[in-house]
């Protein structure tokens, strides 16, 4: 049976849902700093966060193994686990300006299926807010719009990779209605951890010598934007459409490119600014127009 959570209310899911994507957006930042592998990073991010969080599972109370043994859990981890894979890959063909606009497909594809299976969800607003952010990330890649569909197959893989996303989160609003928060993360983040080992092995990548750098990579990633990150986007979408938490995710690429500017100097594209300026609009449009 499933306790009643009080974790949040009200407009506090708006403010835990932007510290989940600030810290969600130093992942890109990790990731261009670490030389390891795409899909060595994304298995360490998961695997480590699993050993983070199992100390607090044997504590818990309405944490049992046998809460571990159930499909539905297995195939978000899927989806998860899927999403790393084609996202971080999608970096090896495809320009970031391009991945950016890519990622805004991820609420529309959250609206879909909230047509389809989730109509309750839908709200006006709602999607007048994921077109606001969908026309900011327009703007951000429009300086190299002439190299939109260049290489299909990265582009292919950045558009897969919203997709599956959108599946994960929306899948998970559904089955965080009928387990607890700790659990449910604990146990998405397990079989991710599994299948993207079955992935490390299949593409025959090594899972040592790295050096002490990738290692604290990895432990950050797993501390920062998984343990805290995607977590916060878990707890949201119980209370929330998952449309809303896709919108707020745009947002992550705009920070990413801060913080790198910021962390490692890279240099601002001009059109990040306006484009910028208008997926925050969009965010804060329909975070305010739902909250209210």
């Amino acid at each position: 049976m499933v306790e009643k959570e009080t974790y949040l209310k009200g407009a506090g899911v708006y403010y835990v849902l932007l510290l989940g994507v600030v810290t969600l957006s130093f992942a890109g930042v990790f990731v261009a700093m670490s030389d390891a592998p795409a899909i060595t990073i994304a298995f360490y991010r998961m695997s480590l966060s699993v050993i983070l969080l199992t100390p607090i599972f044997f504590r818990r109370n309405d944490c049992r193994l046998e809460k571990l043994l159930n499909f539905r859990q297995t195939v978000v981890g899927f989806f998860l686990a899927i999403h790393f894979i084609l996202w971080v890959t999608a970096f090896d063909y495809t320009a970031v300006a391009n991945a950016v606009i890519f990622i805004a497909l991820q609420p529309i594809f959250t609206l879909l299926l909230e047509f389809i299976w989730a109509r309750e969800d839908l709200q006006p607003d709602i999607i007048a807010g994921v077109f606001i952010t969908i026309l900011g990330s327009l703007v951000v890649g429009a300086g190299e719009i002439g190299n939109l569909f260049a290489n299909i197959k990265g582009d292919f893989l950045a558009v897969m990779a919203a997709f599956f996303a959108a599946i994960y989160l929306f899948s998970g609003r559904s089955l965080r209605k009928k387990m607890n928060y700790f659990p449910y993360i604990f146990s998405v983040y397990f079989y991710a951890s599994i299948f993207l080992f079955l992935g490390l092995f299949i593409f025959g990548h090594s899972f040592t010598g790295y050096g002490s750098r990738n290692w604290l990579l990895f432990f950050g990633l797993a501390l920062g934007p998984t343990v805290i990150g995607h977590s916060i986007l878990n707890l949201s979408v119980r209370y929330v459409p998952t449309t809303i938490v896709s919108v707020a995710v745009i947002g992550e690429p705009v920070l990413t490119t801060l913080f790198a500017w910021l962390l490692l100097g890279e240099s601002i594209p001009q059109l990040t600014f306006p484009g910028g300026l208008l997926i925050l609009l969009g965010v804060v449009f329909t975070m305010t127009r739902k909250s209210g």
